[in-house]
């Protein structure tokens, strides 16, 4: 019977040290938190599962001040501009609670993605805290490339780039219809079928009327899917004509009013033949030009200066581009 005892009194004795050590532990790793707020977080990480392309995925982290002074967010800043956020509230009374909105774009993202929300406050234990959105963007097709670019193109060359419309999802895949931003863009269509891929295969070519200078036009493609039945292909680059003008744009840098700038254009011939400069004309009327032959390489330089006249703040104006402002001669 005494042995009995024995171990029931032990076994108490045992169980109280055990709450005791429970008791000491709790207290050091959350020590009295009566004077300091104290920001608690239901979850830390969402995970969204499975989304499509070009949708926005809208979370609610909600958290509690479990301290004993009123809590106060700082600031949440995101990893990337795909991420929008808000605070219900910047101040937290004690026991009181609050959300953060997470409004997450997938845009043209595929696969597995996480994405970081950092949370600053005035909680001493934890200043800042990193709150997660993940899930697998899933796909129908793809684009590529997503941007068509040409480059630097001689005026009167017919170019020819290759656009890919390929099918990554089970449902098939349509064209339904092409359409270009400009008649001097044209487009030849045919099915991709291939070992690795299923599609189709854009041949988007520039006429030999596509005017000089910057390109920048849009190919639209039309399709059978849902999430996807527009998709824009931004196309750009740059048409040369036989006057070559370097650089094509220029800056003056910053200056101090009434101070002097100056700087210099090359205007050359791309073919080697002789041509004059009649007329050079700015948008900018204290800006000022003086125009000077290079024998050697049949060219011509332009000196740009800007006057004391010049008023403060930002200059924008339009100088030197050969095929609009500049009118030449070829002889």
């Amino acid at each position: 019977m005494k042995k009995y005892k024995y171990i029931v009194v032990m076994f108490l004795a045992s169980l109280c040290l055990s709450c005791l050590f429970f008791k000491l532990s709790a207290a050091e790793k959350n020590p009295s938190n009566s004077d300091h707020p104290d920001i608690e977080f239901q979850e830390t990480i969402y995970d969204f599962g499975a989304a499509g392309q070009q949708e926005e995925i809208v979370h609610d982290f909600f958290f509690k001040n479990v301290g004993g002074k009123t809590l106060t967010i700082k600031g949440v800043r995101t990893c990337c501009g795909c991420i929008a956020k808000s605070v219900s509230n910047k101040t937290i009374l004690p026991g009181e609670s609050g959300s953060i909105k997470v409004i997450f774009e997938t845009r043209k993202y595929r696969g597995r993605r996480t994405k970081s929300i950092f949370v600053e406050s005035d909680d001493p234990g934890e200043p800042e805290i990193e709150l997660k959105i993940s899930g697998i963007i899933r796909t129908e097709m793809a684009v590529i490339p997503e941007f068509l670019y040409f480059g630097d193109v001689a005026k009167g060359k017919e170019t020819t780039k290759e656009l890919k419309l390929i099918q990554i999802g089970e449902k098939e895949l349509r064209l339904e219809k092409v359409d270009l931003s400009a008649e001097y863009l044209s487009a030849q269509v045919c099915e991709l079928v291939d070992d690795r891929n299923r599609g189709f295969k854009i041949n988007v070519s520039l006429g030999t009327n596509t005017p000089v200078g910057k390109l920048a036009e849009v190919i639209t493609l039309y399709t059978n899917l849902k999430r996807r039945p527009r998709i824009d292909v931004p196309i750009a680059g740059n048409i040369l004509g036989r006057i070559r003008v370097k650089p094509q744009m220029l800056s003056l840098g910053c200056l101090k009013k009434g101070e002097k700038a100056s700087q210099k254009i090359a205007v050359m011939s791309a073919d080697g033949k002789d041509f004059q400069i009649i007329k050079v004309v700015a948008s900018v009327p204290f800006v000022s030009t003086k125009v000077s032959k290079i024998n050697k390489d049949k060219g011509f330089e332009i000196a740009i200066k800007a006057g004391k006249n010049a008023p403060a703040g930002k200059i924008k104006g339009i100088q030197g581009d050969a095929h609009e402002n500049m009118h030449f001669i070829s002889c």
